[in-house]
């Protein structure tokens, strides 16, 4: 039985998935980036979005161990370490 909303899962995963984007874009910002002030808004919504991340990253370990059997909770989960994995920041 599926006692978690299909909607909170996609949005995780979409969430993940914009953080994963956002960090790549940002990187790609901060190498060519010349303005000191602007480099240091764009460090400090780096460590936001890792702080976001590891924030879904723990939410979906504490979903999937109350329910190990749902399927989608295991996709987010595995979305959600890929990202982590993939995305050093």
């Amino acid at each position: 039985m599926n006692i978690y909303s299909e909607s909170l899962v996609l949005s995780l995963c979409r969430e993940i998935e914009y953080i994963k984007s956002r960090t790549k874009n940002i990187k790609y910002s901060l190498r060519f980036c010349q303005n000191k002030l602007l480099s240091n808004r764009l460090k400090i919504e780096l460590e936001k979005l890792n702080f976001k991340k590891a924030q879904i990253v723990d939410i979906s370990e504490n979903l999937f161990i109350r329910n190990c059997n749902d399927l989608s909770l295991e996709f987010l989960l595995e979305i959600s370490r890929r990202s982590n994995s993939f995305q050093q920041i």
